[in-house]
């Protein structure tokens, strides 16, 4: 079980002892889950009233920490929630479980390249001129097709398929069961009726520090790649088409589907549920809520939601006024059933 000083984890998170330096720190847990020797955190003010009552032994604060108690030991820095996931890791740190090796049962084509310090888990395959970069981890059951490219400190999780013509940047993450690389969903009706598949013969081109979750599918560009900007970040169960662009430090949330030839712009959050059609433009910093459905362009900077997507305060507002709609029908058969009545009585 790995421990700390107080101070030691200051060094290494780059935060400021309130209190004594030298406790020792044995694990991480939440404020009131916390016991003797946990270190915690408090990401908003409007808690610091739990920490009088919680058993860590430090707790993690922002720099406006005036309202704490006193007798407690406290890290302060700038961002407690990004320095607490720095604590977790000193604590549980990635991939250190994985000892530098091929199993047995693995198959790997005779002009694949494999780098340094690779891990290779049981009945992974590796096909034909691929290229696995150093300090990469393949999970067990994984498979990774022809001319296919992985950087360093990647990692697959069990069962990840990776097809080919495939470039994965550095540090990725790839949850087990996703599918990258398959082909688009692209067909032309003929002359007698029936459905040709037009092929898909590019490819997808995944930057670094991305994370992909479990499940998901991202397909091959028709004639040129499907793009992955660096930074992206996809739940589980999401669906990204052929030819789509992500940009930079975007989220997309569980059961998001993009179109085909989309392009979404760098630090957009796609909220669960929210499809997007084919062939749009949605700009930086876009915010899509959930379910929402999306069938225009968007600009930068604009937060939309519901069906059809529209700015977030008008979809408010139609909501609000839909659901008066049903007293609105009965004071409506209401004054019917006056006009009614006093056209009876001439």
């Amino acid at each position: 079980m790995s421990k700390f000083t107080l101070g030691e984890i200051a060094k290494k998170i780059k935060g400021r002892v309130k209190g004594d330096s030298n406790v020792i720190v044995t694990g991480v847990a939440g404020l009131e889950e916390a016991k003797n020797g946990d270190i915690s955190f408090v990401a908003n003010r409007r808690y610091y009233n739990r920490i009088a009552s919680t058993k860590a032994t430090a707790v993690i604060v922002g720099e406006d920490n005036g309202a704490i108690p006193d007798d407690k030991n406290y890290l302060v820095v700038e961002n407690p929630y990004l320095s607490f996931l720095m604590t977790v890791e000193l604590f549980y740190p990635q991939n250190s479980n994985f000892v530098p090796g091929i199993h047995s049962t693995v198959v790997i084509d005779p002009t694949a390249e494999i780098g340094e310090r690779v891990y290779i888990g049981a009945l992974v395959v590796v096909g034909a001129g691929s290229k696995i970069g150093n300090d990469v981890i393949l999970q067990a059951r994984s498979y990774v097709g022809e001319r296919v490219v992985i950087d360093d400190n990647t990692r697959l999780m069990p069962g990840v398929i990776i097809l080919d013509d495939v470039v994965i940047g550095k540090r990725c993450l790839f949850q087990s069961g996703c599918v990258l690389g398959s082909d688009g969903f692209g067909f032309v009706c003929d002359n007698n009726g029936i459905q040709q598949k037009i092929p898909q013969v590019s490819g997808l081109i995944i930057g670094d520090d991305v994370e992909i979750g479990a499940n998901c599918t991202i397909d091959r560009g028709t004639l040129s790649p499907t793009h992955i900007g660096n930074g992206v970040k996809c739940d589980n169960l999401v669906h990204l088409a052929h030819n789509v662009e992500i940009g930079d430090n975007s989220l997309v949330v569980a059961q998001v589907g993009i179109s085909g030839s989309t392009k979404i712009g760098k630090s957009v959050v796609l909220a669960g549920q929210a499809g997007i059609g084919g062939h749009l433009r949605i700009g930086d910093r876009v915010k899509v809520g959930a379910q929402a459905g999306v069938t225009k362009s968007v600009p930068e900077g604009m937060e939309i939601s519901g069906y059809p997507a529209r700015p977030h305060g008008e979809a408010l507002r139609s909501q609000a006024l839909l659901s008066r709609l049903p007293n609105v029908i009965q004071q409506i058969k209401d004054l019917l059933n006056r006009v009614n009545k006093l056209e009876e009585k001439k």
